[in-house]
C-alpha cells in the first residue's frame, strides 16, 4: 500500500501515515524496512504493509509495518518535514 507520512513524534520513535483510502496507519522505527528514522517526515511517500502486533487494541489505529521509501521518494532530513515543492503532487 501506498501512503504519506503525516506527522511524527520524533522522540517517542512513531508516526502516523496516510493511506491511499484517507485513513490513518500508526507506525513504529522498528517497523521500517530499508528505511533510515531520520528520513522520515511529514510529507515523505512510503509504501507499507498493513500488519497488527499482539498489543495492539481494537480502538486503536491500523499499524503499518514494513514501512519503505516510496521509489521516487525525497527522503527527510532528521525528520524535518518536506518544503511544499518536494512534496508529491504538491
Amino acid at each position: 500500500m501506498q501512503g504519506t507520512v503525516d506527522r511524527l513524534v520524533p522522540s517517542e520513535g512513531f508516526g502516523f501515515i496516510i493511506g491511499p483510502n484517507g485513513e490513518e496507519y500508526f507506525f513504529h522505527r522498528s517497523g521500517l524496512k530499508g528505511a533510515e528514522w531520520e528520513e522520515m517526515g511529514p510529507g515523505v511517500q512510503v509504501h507499507f504493509q498493513v500488519g497488527e502486533d499482539p498489543g495492539d487494541r481494537p480502538d486503536e489505529h491500523l499499524r503499518a509495518v514494513d514501512v519503505t521509501l516510496d521509489a521516487d521518494a525525497i527522503p527527510a532530513v532528521d525528520n524535518e518535514p518536506l518544503p511544499p515543492g518536494k512534496i508529491a503532487g504538491a
